[in-house]
């Protein structure tokens, strides 16, 4: 096997485009997050990173296209991030672990939690088309996968289908959670946590 390219060489490989292209991502992020869509111009954030607004036009088609890639980025980094937190908990209980891990996380990712919350409403209804929730069902997939192998989620359920299941639950109870502050609801976290059992749980033997 080749040896992998240390940091430092796979940097130095990426172009001065490319460099450019995630220049423009981080700062859009940045100010959409703090501002939203509607106060925020491309200009602004051209600016920002030392570019024209036609050269910012050369990478994304549109305010929106910039704004749609942004959001994408930003919720796929918290999406990874939450997920790399995980223990090697049972799965029932890495699905709650993930949902919390993605609620705490979005202090740092204010242009996602601004979505979640309703204060985009032209993105949030197209947020299940976004890569970034393609990338949470396979993580999420990937771990009933393994669950699975280890005896420990039921044989004879479709990974994939209840995968996509799986996703709108924690979809769900994440926009729930954010535009209600985080306010728990003791009856709906064992109430979780028992559905997630009936759904998950081998049949005890005998």
């Amino acid at each position: 096997m080749s040896p992998r390219p240390s940091p430092d060489l796979a940097a130095s490989t990426v172009t001065k485009g490319e460099r450019t292209r995630r220049r423009l991502l981080a700062l859009a992020i940045e100010h959409f997050g703090a501002s939203g869509y509607r106060s925020t111009s491309v200009s602004e954030i051209a600016r920002a990173a030392g570019v024209t607004q036609a050269t910012a036009y050369a990478y994304f088609d549109n305010k929106e296209s910039l704004f749609i890639a942004a959001v994408d980025s930003d919720a796929s980094e918290l999406v990874l991030s939450a997920h790399a937190t995980l223990t090697d908990a049972p799965a029932v209980n890495r699905f709650q672990e993930f949902l919390a891990a993605l609620y705490l996380a979005l202090n740092r990712h204010q242009l996602t939690r601004r979505v979640l919350a309703g204060e985009e409403p032209g993105v949030l209804s197209r947020i299940s088309d976004l890569p970034a929730l393609r990338l949470a069902t396979s993580l999420i997939v990937e771990d009933l996968r393994t669950a699975q192998h280890e005896g420990t989620v039921r044989a004879d359920v479709d990974v994939m289908v209840l995968g996509d299941g799986v996703e709108a639950i924690v979809m769900s109870l994440l926009i729930g959670a954010v535009q209600s502050d985080g306010i728990s609801v003791p009856r709906y976290e064992a109430g979780l946590a028992a559905a997630f059992d009936a759904m998950l749980q081998p049949p005890p033997l005998g």
